[in-house]
């Protein structure tokens, strides 16, 4: 999980770079900069929000804390062979 983290914040930092590199445009490249640069963090964020909520509510083997996860593989059926 803490790969999948990581990215995600880096990309953040990326997309303050964007905000950054934006301020010193003029006109519609500046809007456009801006608007870029704050999608980038805010998927980032909701992405690291929604990566440490399954890590906290979705069992993690055969012992886990339970809960919903939309992950959880079904069993196969050619188990009864």
């Amino acid at each position: 999980m803490s790969y999948g983290v990581g990215a995600l914040l880096i990309a953040a930092v990326g997309g303050y770079w964007v905000l950054e590199r934006a301020a010193r445009q003029k006109g519609n490249l500046k809007k456009v900069g801006q608007l870029l640069g704050a999608v980038i963090i805010v998927v980032s964020l909701i992405g690291v929000a929604c990566k440490v909520w399954c890590a906290a509510t979705c069992p993690t083997g055969p012992m886990g804390k339970g809960g919903w996860c939309p992950y959880t593989p079904k069993p196969s059926s050619s188990s009864n062979m």
